[in-house]
Parts: structure tokens; C-alpha cells; sequence
């Protein structure tokens, strides 16, 4: 065999190795299979112009010597997948492949539907090995970057809510896969839960808690659910019907994220003390900010932002550092916000 040809076929016995999912279940009966004629239209994708046949033949050789295991309860189109626990070492992975998709699994890994990270997950083993492996041979100490970076909230740390993970894996196929579901959904302020079909459009993670971008039977507005408020799934065989023009990006720059009611943005003015001034002059509320000094010492500061509560929260929570003067309607809702607190704390026990 010439050598290009020789390459050509490790090459693709490599890629065919990174596809195969790793099984997380004991029995054969359980989890997925990864069929000869799927990995083949893969391979087609990806350049390698093969057979089914070919993709058989090499998956049968692999096996003999990797630990991967065969289903072959369907004549026709065998399954294929690495045995649980299978310590894989694939090459052609290099460190900062490795150390990326170490922080992957660390940060994104709930991002991901269930599916992929099946398939992933001898990746991520992989990952690991090729640190431990560099650190032991070379002194190569790159795997200790992953002790030395944190991602935490700017906000108040809350614990994340209970999800059920076959409703997450679900929700996350039919995201993948642009299928309607049949849902029960309990919203925040009901006691039972309410029957949807719920066309999912995209995901949301807002600090400890993510949320299905939905719209929900014919309507054309889009709403965040919370997936821990989700008590059973159904995938749909039907295709979701989304808004025309509809894009995540744009409606999260509307405020969805931000439980926003997404219309015209508003002129926000306020008066604020010389600290808040300069931490909002380096991490801006907006590209149009404006600061100005005033005479008694406060400064004055407009922007152009979305009304949400979330804008809503961050003043209250700058207390006696800010005064909201405009708009009026949000400057008397803060107003009346204060004016119940005030209340609270005054009554007598």
C-alpha cells in the first residue's frame, strides 16, 4: 500500500475512534450505539470518502485491539462503542488541545446535550491522561493552569437548583435536534403545573439557574422556562416554528436574558457618589455613558439601557450611592420600592 494511502486509513481510524461513544452503563442493553452507516456519513463529511462496508471492516480490526465493544443484534447495521471505563489514548491530541478541553469539561459541560457528551467523554479522559502523562515524562506542569483560574458570579453565590437530568437531556435533543416538545411546566407562581407544547429556540445559563428560549403554542413570543420547573418532556415529531427574523443574540441585546419587557430602551439618568461613578466609568452600563461632575460632590451619569429587572436590582442593591432621576416612571418605582422597605423595617414587633 503506498504510503499516502497508509496515512489516509490511520487518519480515519483515528477520527473513527474520537466518534465512538463511551458507554456509561454495565449491560449491552443499555445506552446508545453508534451504527457503521452513521460514523460513515461522518466520515463522508469530514473528507474521507468511504463505505459502510470499509467503516465495518475497520471497526471489526479496532476492536481486536482497543477496548471497544460490538452489538450485533442488528445484522444489517452493527453498533459500536467504547466499553465503560475505557482508558483511551488516541493520538494526535496536543497539550493545549488537552488543557482546552479540560477547561470544556470543567465550565461548558452542562451546555452540552447528553448525546454528545457521551461521545465526548473518552475525550475528556483523554484530556486528562495526556496532562498527567506530560507532567510525569516532561515536568511539563500546563495541567496546573487548571488550579489557578475561577470562574465566579459578580453576584450574591446561590446553589443551583435540582434539574432532572433524562428532562435536561430531552430538552437539550430537541434543542439539538429543532423539535417540539409536550411539556409540564410549573411557573413560579402557580402550585401545579400547566400543560405546554413549547417550540425550543435556544438556552440560556443565568448564573446558577438555565433556561429553555421557548415560544409556546402558536404564540409568537418568546419567554424563558426554567429547567428545573419542567416535570416531563416529550420530543415531538413536528419541527418548531420560530419567528421569522428571530435571533438569539439579538433578543438577549433586547434584554431577554434579563427579564426585560423588550421594547424601546430607555434614557437612564442618575446622581452617584464618586466610587460608583468610577466603577461604572470602567465597566460601563452602556456605549453611550456619560459622566459628569456635579458641585456638591456627586456625579451625574446617563445611558442608554433596557428596562429590566434586573437594571432594577443593581440600584436597589447601590442603596444611598444612587439616585435615579429619570425616567420618572422608574425614579417612582424605586421610590415606592424604598418606601415599602422602609415600612418593614419601621413596624413595631
Amino acid at each position: 500500500m503506498p504510503k499516502n494511502d497508509k496515512k489516509s486509513t490511520l487518519l480515519r481510524q483515528w477520527e473513527m475512534m474520537r466518534m465512538l461513544t463511551v458507554s456509561r452503563y454495565d449491560k449491552q442493553s443499555d445506552g446508545r450505539w453508534d451504527k457503521a452507516s452513521e460514523i460513515t456519513t461522518k466520515l463522508n463529511e469530514k473528507g474521507y470518502k468511504v463505505s459502510v462496508r470499509t467503516v465495518q471492516r475497520d471497526l471489526q480490526e479496532l476492536s481486536e485491539i482497543f477496548d471497544i465493544e460490538v452489538n450485533d443484534k442488528n445484522p444489517r447495521d452493527y453498533g459500536w462503542r467504547w466499553r465503560k471505563g475505557s482508558d483511551l489514548n488516541i493520538p494526535g491530541m496536543s497539550v493545549p488541545e488537552a488543557l482546552a478541553m479540560r477547561l470544556v469539561e470543567t465550565h461548558m459541560k452542562q451546555l452540552l446535550p447528553a448525546a454528545m457528551l457521551d461521545g465526548l467523554q473518552g475525550v475528556f479522559n483523554l484530556a486528562q491522561a495526556k496532562l498527567d502523562k506530560v507532567e510525569a515524562v516532561n515536568r511539563n506542569h500546563t495541567k496546573d493552569w487548571l488550579d489557578k483560574v475561577r470562574v465566579v458570579p459578580p453576584s450574591q453565590p446561590m446553589l443551583p437548583p435540582t434539574v432532572d437530568q433524562d428532562i435536561q437531556a430531552d430538552i437539550y435533543q430537541a434543542l439539538l435536534d429543532s423539535k417540539q416538545i409536550k411539556a409540564s411546566y410549573q411557573p413560579i407562581g402557580n402550585n401545579q403545573p400547566k400543560e405546554y407544547v413549547m417550540h425550543p429556540l435556544g438556552l440560556i445559563m443565568r448564573g446558577a439557574v438555565s433556561y429553555l428560549v421557548a415560544s409556546a403554542w402558536n404564540y409568537a413570543e418568546v419567554q424563558l422556562y426554567a429547567l428545573h420547573r419542567f416535570s416531563k418532556v416529550e420530543i415531538l415529531n413536528e419541527a418548531v416554528r420560530a419567528s421569522e427574523g428571530f435571533n438569539l443574540d439579538a433578543s438577549i441585546a433586547n434584554g431577554l436574558a434579563d427579564f426585560a419587557n423588550q421594547g424601546t430602551p430607555i434614557q437612564l439618568e442618575l446622581r452617584c457618589t464618586q466610587w460608583v461613578a468610577a466603577y461604572l466609568a470602567e465597566t460601563p452600563l452602556s456605549v453611550d455613558q456619560k459622566i459628569e461632575p456635579e458641585s456638591d460632590g456627586w456625579m451625574r451619569l446617563t445611558a442608554t439601557v433596557n428596562d429590566t429587572w434586573q437594571l432594577q436590582w443593581w440600584l436597589m442593591g447601590q442603596g444611598a450611592g444612587v439616585e435615579v432621576c429619570g425616567p420618572s416612571e422608574l425614579r417612582e418605582e424605586i421610590k415606592f420600592k424604598y418606601l415599602n422597605a422602609i415600612n418593614i423595617y419601621m413596624k413595631k414587633e
